[in-house]
């Protein structure tokens, strides 16, 4: 079994010794800016690793000073537990309940506490410090999680913590990290002499090897993996839970900074708009649509605009799901964590969870309907993705994008369709690439389908179907080719209408009925008697007695049906008439004619010859060679 990777951030109020603890612990002094030195706090993000017992711990040292919440937050994202420094002479502090507060909306369900500086107080203190601290966590995921007081001076309570994060390491479930797609969030961004770009971050998720492609988001540039750091030392690869120090190349350094994220090809993507499930806390003011926050997601931040979906405001420590348009494009994966801050004062008011990072479009007001559709987004993948096919309608949607908007590989979006597919709740369509559209939406297009053509046959006399171009535009307006194939096959299938000569027709209803149809055999009568002198479409309409219009719709129907032959220059022919040609020709002993041979052998003009002959020609009776034509057999 190899070596099990856990990330443990710390977390608490400014000089409460989370930088001297980690160093008692690790032997690494985290504070490594001149700055932090001078100064003895916490600014930006500071790291550092131990490996005991097979366990492979990372420390993610914050800082805790309010003014630096901003670079807290950097390193808060990617963590799997959280070790809650309180000073044993100070007690709980604003800053602590705010660090507490942002690690739960981060969603981290594991942790303890460290009560540091025990050397300095006396045992009563210490006991005051400690339910403090127990009053804190009441109620919270640390409620019942160690509270352990510590020395960083002394090395008091150093054996009990350490043997505490082994226990949290042990327990915490992280597989499944590893089998994502690579994901690396980027908190440092620098340049090395003789190496070029180098950027720094915890691994959320999957591998990274050297030489490994990957891209920038968001903007999708290509990069390189030139050379791997794991907590300082060179390595192959590195995985989900580890320290990464990555050496680029494809990139330069004004392309790098905190908060673009590196990851697997075509994995994620980066978008403006995201749905979420936003939750205020107990003490913020209460948020409204179009409310204006300060987000803040792994090393990535943004300004964001509110709208609330299912609600008109958000209470204090009220919850409501929303769509949030960012002020930049960040890339995201359902579950992720994140955290809000007021634009002035700047404090944290809440927080919440991905649940779209890929949303296709705006959301405006909602009907009770689709808010409970949108419910799916909270649950497990194969609903997730059933709703997000059903939602593409006719446009239909494939697995890469199904897969980046979901944060999985395309194997398991298949597998998770796998019993949708076999229900027939949604269908897997013919195409390059294949395309999923939903059973709703198909049933959808059927009855569309039909009412189009009933529509159609309804006001065009003589007319049995539409053509196939045209209801298919109607019901596929921005489809291409190949997909509006594939969704009429799927249509066809389902028995919505059937094809015949190009015309959409429905099903069983592919001859005229009633008075339409006796009209037409009135009106193929009139041709057959006047054989090869057809009559106009206007002497029908006064033999019939009906209007012209409508004999003229009638007599395409029956040119469709085959009753009718349409001539080119629009003559119309009784079939049996060119049939009777045709066996005449044949029948004749010639082998070759010329025009006016033929018009005396059937009394014709030459107004009507001439189309005659161009349709035996088409019809392959005869081959025009020169001035002659021959007579080809039958």
């Amino acid at each position: 079994m190899g070596v099990r990777r856990f990330i443990v951030g710390t977390a608490g109020h400014i000089d409460h010794g989370k930088t001297a603890l980690v160093k008692a612990l690790t032997g690494i002094d985290t504070d490594r800016l001149p700055e932090e030195k001078r100064r003895g706090i916490t600014i930006d993000l500071g790291f550092a690793h131990a490996e005991w017992e097979g366990v492979r711990l990372s420390f993610v040292d914050v800082p805790g000073h309010e003014k630096f919440v901003r670079n807290m937050l950097a390193g808060a994202g990617g963590i799997d537990a959280v070790l809650l420094v309180v000073a044993a002479d100070e007690s709980v502090m604003p800053q602590t309940r705010e660090h507490f507060e942002i690690v739960r909306l981060l969603g981290i369900r594991q942790g303890l506490v460290a009560v540091t500086k025990r050397d300095r107080v006396p045992e009563d203190l210490l006991a005051v410090t400690t339910s403090d601290v127990e009053e804190l966590i009441s109620g919270s995921f640390l409620e019942g999680a160690p509270i352990l007081p510590v020395s960083a001076v002394t090395g008091q309570g150093l054996s009990e913590l350490k043997d505490a994060l082994l226990s949290l390491a042990r327990a915490g479930d992280t597989s499944g990290r590893e089998a994502r797609s690579a994901r690396l969030p980027v908190d440092r961004a620098f340049s090395v002499a003789g190496f070029g770009p180098v950027v720094t971050g915890s691994l959320v998720s999957g591998t990274l090897a050297r030489d490994q492609k990957l891209e920038l988001l968001p903007g999708g540039r290509p990069a390189r993996v030139r050379r791997l750091e794991v907590h300082g030392r060179e390595t192959a690869e590195a995985r989900a839970g580890d320290r990464v120090s990555a050496n680029l190349a494809g990139v330069e350094l004004g392309d790098l900074k905190r908060g673009v994220v590196l990851a697997a090809p075509g994995a994620f993507r980066g978008s403006p708009l995201w749905i979420v499930r936003l939750e205020l806390l107990p003490a913020a003011p209460p948020l409204g649509s179009g409310g204006r926050v300060a987000l803040h997601h792994f090393s990535a931040d943004a300004r964001a605009v509110v709208r609330l979906l299912d609600s008109d405001r958000i209470a204090p420590g009220g919850s409501a799901r929303a769509q949030l348009k960012l002020s930049s494009p960040l890339a995201a994966a359902p579950g992720d964590r994140f955290v809000i801050r007021r634009l002035s004062p700047a404090e944290t008011i809440g927080g919440g969870m991905v649940l779209d990072p890929l949303p296709q479009r705006v959301l405006r007001r909602l009907s009770a309907e689709a808010l409970e559709a949108l419910a799916c987004l909270e649950g497990p993948l194969p609903e997730k993705l059933v709703f997000w096919i059903d939602e593409a309608r006719e446009r239909g949607t494939g697995e890469e994008l199904l897969a980046a908007r979901a944060g999985v590989s395309r194997e398991e979006v298949r597998d998770a369709l796998s019993a949708a597919l076999g229900e027939r709740r949604v269908h897997a369509l013919r195409r390059s690439p294949d395309l999923y559209i939903s059973e709703h939406t198909l049933a959808r297009l059927a009855s569309e389908a039909v009412r189009e053509i009933s529509s159609y046959v309804e006001r065009t006399p003589g007319a049995v179907g539409v053509s196939r171009s045209t209801l298919l535009a109607r019901l596929l307006p921005r489809a291409d080719p190949p997909w509006a194939e594939a969704v009429e096959g799927a249509l066809l299938s389902r028995g919505a209408y059937v094809v015949a000569g190009g015309e959409a027709r429905l099903t069983g209803r592919e001859e005229l009925v009633g008075g339409s149809r006796d009209l037409s055999e009135r009106i193929a009568s009139v041709f057959r008697e006047r054989g090869l002198d057809p009559p106009s479409i206007g002497e029908v309409a006064d033999v019939v007695r009906h209007r012209q219009k409508v004999v003229e719709g009638l007599a395409g129907y029956l040119v469709k049906k085959g009753s009718l032959v349409k001539l080119p220059g629009g003559w119309l022919v009784a079939r049996e008439a060119v049939e009777e040609t045709v066996r005449r020709l044949r029948a004749s002993g010639k082998s070759s004619f010329d025009v006016g041979e033929f018009k005396t052998m059937f009394g014709l003009t030459r107004r009507l010859a001439i189309p005659l002959l161009e349709h035996l020609d088409g019809a392959k009776v005869t081959r025009r060679l020169g001035n002659r034509r021959e007579i080809l057999p039958g």
